[in-house]
């Protein structure tokens, strides 16, 4: 079972910021998970929420904001985030957005610039995922190379998240931990679905995840999740 550090790896350092990223890999995780947002001016930066107050100094929306002003508050770019990803360790970008998001386009600017910078650079194992099927669509045609997945919140049922999997041809669901059953682990699989559960920050639910056959487990310790599988 893969562990995937979750924006990074948001216990060991500042979340989405390249010290938490090398803070995930350095733990040993198999991987890391990045929200991606963009600027003004059309470049992909690591931030999760679409106003930079809670993570930076600054405030507003980081779509207001330039390339440069992001950088001046810290935020990191996806091509530097890239750079600190070896390829040989997995990477998935969350494309945020959705359209009850102050200011949402509706021609899904962030997933076709993800789309086009990870189509541009070498082969990795990346995994590009989003709660927005619509975002995920614009990936798959314009880098239809791409793997994609699924995001679900507890707030909607298993199912549906496995239905949009299959009707958008996305290869992994990721869903709450809370929420998983073994029973829908297995039905995932039994239609060529990976199954990525977040965000586990306990040993008791790493261990449960390795029971069902979940294919990974993003979360915040890597480190934790390493000793709970006897790592």
């Amino acid at each position: 079972m893969d562990v995937i550090g979750h924006r990074g790896g948001a216990a060991l350092a500042p979340e989405n910021t390249l010290a938490a990223i090398r803070a995930g890999l350095d733990s040993g995780a198999d991987g890391v998970e990045i929200d991606v947002r963009h600027t003004s001016d059309g470049v992909a930066v690591l931030l999760h929420d679409p106003d930079v107050a809670r993570t930076t100094s600054g405030t507003g929306l980081v779509g207001d904001l330039s390339s440069e002003e992001a950088r001046a508050l810290g935020i990191p770019t996806l091509d530097e985030a890239l750079d600190a990803v070896p390829a040989d360790r997995t990477l998935i970008v969350e494309v945020k957005g959705t359209p009850w998001d102050p200011g949402h386009d509706p021609t899904e600017p962030a997933a076709r610039i993800v789309a086009a910078t990870l189509a541009s650079g070498p082969p990795r194992r990346v995994v590009v995922s989003s709660f927005n099927p619509l975002a995920l669509a614009v990936v798959r045609a314009i880098s239809p190379q791409l793997r994609t997945a699924v995001l679900t919140s507890s707030a909607f049922d298993l199912a549906s998240n496995l239905a949009a999997a299959v009707a958008g041809a996305n290869e992994e669901c990721h869903v709450p931990a809370e929420i998983l059953k073994p029973a829908f682990v297995q039905t995932a699989h039994d239609v060529g679905r990976r199954v990525i559960a977040w965000t586990v920050n306990d040993p008791e639910t790493v261990l449960r995840c390795a029971e069902w056959g979940v294919d990974g487990v993003i979360t915040d310790d890597p480190r934790m999740a390493r000793d709970a599988l006897g790592r």
